[in-house]
């Protein structure tokens, strides 16, 4: 893996943990060239959608594949 994918997924990290929405969530946060993919477990569709628009926010990324499990 390259520096720029880490560096990506470190500011998506840091933008879900600095959000008292979502910084409780365990969500794995996976780059490849800017599609970023979501895996874990949420306890909501809502938690999973605001998981979704932080991560769209962050610059650098492209598009989000959300695979988070709502239980």
């Amino acid at each position: 893996m390259n520096q720029t994918m880490l560096d990506l997924q470190h500011k998506v990290q840091t933008a879900l943990f600095e959000d008292p929405r979502t910084k409780d969530f365990a969500v794995e946060v996976l780059d490849t060239n800017g599609v970023v993919t979501l895996r874990g477990h949420v306890p909501s569709h809502d938690a999973s959608g605001v998981i979704e628009s932080i991560v769209r926010d962050v610059p650098g990324v492209v598009s989000v594949i959300n695979e988070l499990d709502v239980r």
